[in-house]
């Protein structure tokens, strides 16, 4: 089976998955606000450790999109470097500009994902 080379179609799915990170980030800081509505302090720290657990999913489909990513870009600079002629939308410095900024998220995402984690250890230790 032969496949197309699009890469149209992979910069979609960057921003299909950066949007995807994002949406679930949301979710977590929604969660992680509703907990407090709870009366009960298991409930209310289970819908904690829930959210936590989301944002650590959010941060490796995060990763997993940068990879992913990055070594499609690395592929292209190969194809260009051997002499290959790309269409004009193909803007390698403007798609690793657009790499560095979830890069810039995923460093504020794992911030938040350490301040969780210190916060559930300091709670299951007091």
């Amino acid at each position: 089976m032969k496949y197309a080379n699009n890469p149209q179609s992979v910069i979609n799915g960057f921003y299909s998955s950066s949007r995807n990170v994002f949406l679930t980030v949301s979710i977590a800081i929604a969660m992680y606000g509703f907990s407090s509505s709870f009366n009960l302090g298991v409930s209310q720290h289970g819908v904690k450790d829930i959210s936590l657990l989301i944002f650590l999913f959010s941060f490796m489909l995060g990763i997993n999109n940068v990879l992913l990513f990055n070594k499609y870009i690395k592929g292209l600079e190969k194809e260009k470097a051997e002499g290959e002629e790309h269409p004009l939308y193909i803007d390698l410095n403007s798609w690793k500009r657009f790499l560095y900024i979830k890069i810039y998220f995923l460093v504020l995402l794992a911030c938040i994902i350490i301040a969780g984690i210190v916060r559930l250890i300091i709670r299951k230790f007091n």
